[in-house]
């Protein structure tokens, strides 16, 4: 918000690009690595097993992953990046900063979830906010509207919290047996496929809107992205409850309580369809009011509605998601996911106006994904329902 009042409509469009950019590349690449170094600090913490050769490990693979990543992004700038950048080098700049940053918060973030020590993991989420508006507020101050300074104190929030997550993360550091990379890789491939295409459906609307809707101008992925994150508070909340909720199914499913775990399932399943629904409404009545009163901008209450429809129908798809995730089935919860990601191109032909495009899209693919979802957990409980491990329901 303090960025868009200072910059203007044009430059803070790059801005939102940019932010579209990062959290599509960085959680989307480095979260599967966050996701196996806790699995494995969790399983050396039970046998009492210091964590810093995993950690080493690990530090290896995010580095290889970083330079290949860093090499994309650069062979991408000259092929159309530069483009989406509104060929600002600053802004390129800043995307390399804040994914590095990203990696380094990733490995630290694994080590403290999987030592369940979540106040500390708490913190660099309170880090990178507080940082970020901080320097935004600073720089605003004092009279800055180079988009490319904004850009920069983004990364440069992003490496304030990874190193307040490497400072809370060195206590619990101890030495112990060596690590090889099977310990780090038996679904790395999965989860980077679940990840990407989950980072995709959240964070590609400013991103598709630069691309189709280039005629609008400059400020138009900045108006899209201030919906985006009106819109999206109720999937925010989610996420943070979402941490809660998969060890609470995992339990269920390794006592082998079919039972209890679809009756949870369901009721989970149910909640988060009813507070989609209302969210929509929301969106509708309250959304355009809340845009122009924090951002200053126009949105009418069909773009409010859809988009925040698109974050309900993400909200179901985790919901359901968890459950084959839970059960043990990474590689069915990545079938959802992948066809959300092929929904999306197709369905973003067929409207005129370049916002409803994307609107449009993005409700189909989260649609389209929950119910391929849905299909193979039906389908699940199908065959434990054969095998006389679950009642069959009415």
């Amino acid at each position: 918000m303090v960025a868009r009042r200072a910059l203007g409509d044009e430059s803070y469009g790059g801005l939102a690009v940019l932010w579209g950019l990062v959290y599509i590349l960085g959680p989307g690449l480095f979260q599967p690595l966050e996701q196996e170094v806790a699995r494995a600090t969790a399983e050396r913490g039970s046998r009492n097993e210091g964590s810093a050769p995993v950690l080493r490990e690990a530090a290896r693979v995010g580095a290889a992953g970083l330079v290949v990543v860093f090499a994309g992004v650069l062979i991408s700038w000259p092929l159309g990046l530069d483009k989406l950048l509104d060929q600002r080098v600053d802004l390129l700049v800043a995307l390399l900063l804040a994914l590095a940053a990203f990696a380094v918060a990733e490995l630290a973030r694994g080590i403290l979830s999987g030592r369940h020590l979540f106040s500390q993991y708490g913190g660099y989420f309170a880090a990178e906010g507080l940082t970020r508006i901080l320097i935004a507020i600073v720089l605003a101050a004092i009279g800055v509207k180079t988009v490319g300074a904004y850009a920069v104190a983004m990364a440069a929030a992003f490496a304030v919290a990874a190193g307040v997550s490497v400072a809370s993360v060195r206590p619990f550091v101890r030495p112990g047996p060596p690590a090889h990379l099977n310990e780090l890789t038996p679904a790395l491939g999965l989860l980077l496929a679940t990840s990407l295409s989950e980072a995709f459906l959240l964070n590609v609307g400013p991103v598709a809107l630069s691309i189709v809707g280039h005629d609008l101008g400059d400020e138009a992925p900045g108006v899209f992205l201030n919906g985006l994150i009106i819109s999206r508070v109720p999937l925010f909340f989610f996420q943070a409850v979402k941490a809660s909720l998969l060890p609470n199914l995992a339990a269920l499913a390794g006592r082998d309580d079919l039972q209890g775990f679809r009756d949870l399932q369901l009721r989970l399943a149910g909640a988060v369809f009813a507070v989609a629904a209302m969210s929509v409404v929301a969106g509708g009545l309250l959304g355009p009011w809340l845009v122009d009163t924090l951002f200053g901008d126009e949105l009418g209450a069909r773009d409010m509605a859809l988009l925040s429809g698109s974050g309900g129908g993400l909200m179901v798809m985790l919901s359901l998601s968890l459950g084959l995730v839970a059960l043990d089935h990474t590689r069915l919860a990545v079938v959802g996911w992948f066809v959300g990601v092929v929904v999306f191109p197709i369905a973003i032909q067929f409207a005129d106006d370049a916002f409803l495009r994307v609107e449009v899209a993005l409700v189909a693919a989260v649609t389209a994904g929950a119910i391929a979802t849905g299909l193979l957990l039906r389908y699940e409980y199908a065959l434990h329902a054969e095998s006389g491990r679950l009642a069959r329901s009415s």
